[in-house]
């Protein structure tokens, strides 16, 4: 990657930030840190990485992403915005009763999300689903699922794990935002 597509990603996450702060405000309840501890990551895939087609969010080979930390989704909530997606004005009903966009994604009301995460460690596992029906309709995409490092804690995430190697799902992208803290504290501390 050159210094001018790094720079243009830096951008992108610096706007995708000021974006979260602006949905999340100052009256409402958020995970603000792990929200601005993946924004890079997720700017990146959205604008560099990823395929996909905001216009064409339905295309069949699209590359998918999954936010397993679900409570992280203001950020995609912001990309979303960011390409046309979700209106902008409705970020600020982020997280608001009766708002499509609640504190964790929801695939049947929110366009551009792939799948409904809130417990902690279900992305993988969604993404195998994905992966596994892709690979029957003999589709190419990847799926980019991002993990919180506490949620490495959650079984599922490993049984996941476990079921990609099984079946050899090398179109998985499993990232792990490491940022070392989770609700309860330092991860290292639990």
């Amino acid at each position: 990657m050159n210094q001018e597509i790094v720079s243009a990603m830096k951008e992108k996450a610096r706007a995708v930030r000021l974006g979260v702060v602006d949905a999340l405000g100052v009256d409402k309840r958020g995970h603000l840190g792990g929200s601005m501890s993946c924004a890079d990551i997720v700017a990146a895939l959205y604008f560099h990485k990823m395929r996909h087609d905001p216009k064409n969010r339905f295309m069949p080979d699209r590359d998918r992403f999954i936010m397993s930390k679900g409570h992280s989704i203001p950020v995609q909530y912001v990309i979303l915005s960011m390409l046309g997606i979700i209106p902008r004005d409705e970020l600020g009903t982020v997280k608001t009763l009766g708002t499509r966009l609640q504190g964790h994604p929801d695939i049947n009301k929110t366009p551009g999300i792939e799948a409904p995460t809130g417990s902690l460690g279900q992305g993988l596992s969604f993404a195998n689903g994905i992966a596994l029906a892709g690979r029957l309709d003999k589709r190419e995409f990847n799926v980019y699922v991002m993990c919180g490092d506490g949620e490495l804690q959650e079984g599922q995430v490993w049984e996941a794990a476990m079921t990609s190697g099984h079946y050899r799902l090398n179109n998985i992208r499993l990232i792990v935002d490491n940022n070392k803290y989770q609700s309860q504290g330092k991860t290292a501390d639990l």
